[in-house]
């Protein structure tokens, strides 16, 4: 029985001393964990005197089943670094980049100054609440994930008691303003037309002088593409010119382009599912054989300096597009149109144009299975283009975005009825 020890301080502040018997060592010395509790201060002696005993009780408890009492001194940050490193080599390169990139950006700045064996599942669904206002629930599991593995390896190592990602609940509710961001069917026409217009913005020097931008063809072949065919940013970055065929004009999904061992590379698609063939329309095909002729003029203007490899989206010297380019590009993109909607009001009314929504690149695959929906390809169809292992996949997905869909289908039941009492 660990023995307890009132003390109180000359400023007033009361604290237990508790000595807890370990045993005797070899020579018959008793074995002894010294430790300080400190109580509630505004509770009563019998109150302090009660919990102080229950804290001694329960680190005697632990230290008797193999609990080390100095992890309770370890703060969260500092374990979840030992946990990332321990996990290291068990990972593929990707997934261990995810998960620091989950904790550096997210669970460390939360967590920060916890107590690793303080931390309670009403701070884990704290946590969780901070995430719903921001990410899609798929994300906030990424997050409850690594929270879990984190507990679960501390609970494993011995160093608290219960993982208090278990019971925690995470939000259910998918947050109002946190909706699929895609193009209608007359938006992707808006957004067609954009890409040929001349925009006109102020240049950064002294003189600000005016220069002018046009979208140029590789860029427009790599929306044209996302937009018509639905394919993944990393699908549509990894195709190379014999992924295209002209004669029946398809695109060959074999291959994608994501984080691997070698840093951003060439990796499988996301599923078997993922490897298909996407049939793409006549302006694609022309714009295509447009963009081949500058891609080959380029090739031999560079001579031996071309360091490409046969891919489609490229940098000024042949190699593979960056990761993040055609995404900065096509929000500048979004951006410089917007402003010319607004600058030029009468123009954009007389063209049919009006201001777009800010989607992210990927919204472009979302637009292109509504439009799917619009054009009446029916759903088995609209899998396939988007390369989901089943319909119900793209049902789940694109039930919200397919309402209009079905209220058209209710006008035409409506109008055959009519139809039968006329």
């Amino acid at each position: 029985m660990a023995s307890i020890r009132r003390v109180t301080h000359k400023n007033g502040r009361v604290v237990y001393r508790i000595v807890i018997c370990l045993g005797y060592n070899e020579n018959g010395g008793k074995l002894v964990k010294n430790l300080t509790c400190t109580v509630n201060q505004s509770a009563t002696p019998k109150q302090q005197e009660k919990e102080a005993l229950k804290y001694a009780l329960n680190m005697e408890d632990k230290l008797k089943y193999g609990y080390e009492t100095d992890s309770c001194h370890e703060y969260f940050e500092a374990f979840a670094e030992r946990w990332l490193e321990s996990v290291k080599d068990s990972l593929a390169r990707g997934t261990y980049i995810g998960y620091e990139n989950l904790l550096r950006t997210g669970i460390l700045p939360y967590f920060k100054g916890y107590k690793l064996a303080c931390v309670r599942t009403p701070d884990i669904e704290a946590f969780y609440r901070t995430l719903a206002g921001r990410y899609a629930p798929g994300t906030i599991k990424r997050y409850a994930n690594v929270m879990n593995c984190i507990f679960k390896t501390a609970r494993r190592w011995n160093l608290i008691e219960d993982n208090p990602c278990q019971y925690a609940r995470k939000p259910r509710k998918r947050p109002a303003n946190d909706r699929l961001r895609y193009f209608t069917p007359d938006q992707s026409l808006m957004f067609l037309k954009s890409l040929n217009l001349t925009y006109t913005e102020a240049g950064d020097g002294p003189g600000r002088s005016v220069r002018t931008y046009t979208v140029s063809t590789q860029f427009k072949v790599f929306y044209m593409l996302s937009l018509f065919c639905g394919s993944r940013k990393g699908e549509t970055l990894a195709l190379q010119w014999s992924d295209i065929d002209f004669m029946t004009q398809e695109i060959s999904i074999t291959k994608s382009i994501g984080r691997t061992e070698n840093g951003f590379d060439y990796k499988e698609p996301k599923s078997s599912a993922s490897m298909r063939r996407i049939p793409f329309p006549d302006c694609v095909t022309d714009i295509l054989k447009r963009y081949r002729l500058e891609y080959d003029a380029l090739k031999a203007s560079m001579g031996s300096d071309w360091a490409g490899k046969n891919n489609l989206f490229i940098r000024t010297d042949g190699r593979l597009m960056g990761q993040t380019t055609a995404y900065q590009h096509f929000i500048r993109h979004l951006e410089r149109y917007n402003q010319w909607i607004r600058t030029y009001p009468e123009r954009a009314r007389a063209e049919g144009l009006e201001e777009l929504p800010a989607i992210p690149l990927h919204g472009l695959r979302h637009s292109c299975a509504t439009l799917l929906n619009y054009l009446e390809v029916n759903i088995i169809d609209i899998s396939k283009y988007l390369g989901h292992a089943s319909c119900s996949t793209t049902m789940n997905i694109y039930a919200h975005s397919f309402e209009a869909q079905r209220k058209a289908a209710q006008e035409k039941i409506n109008a055959f009825l009519r139809r039968n009492e006329d």
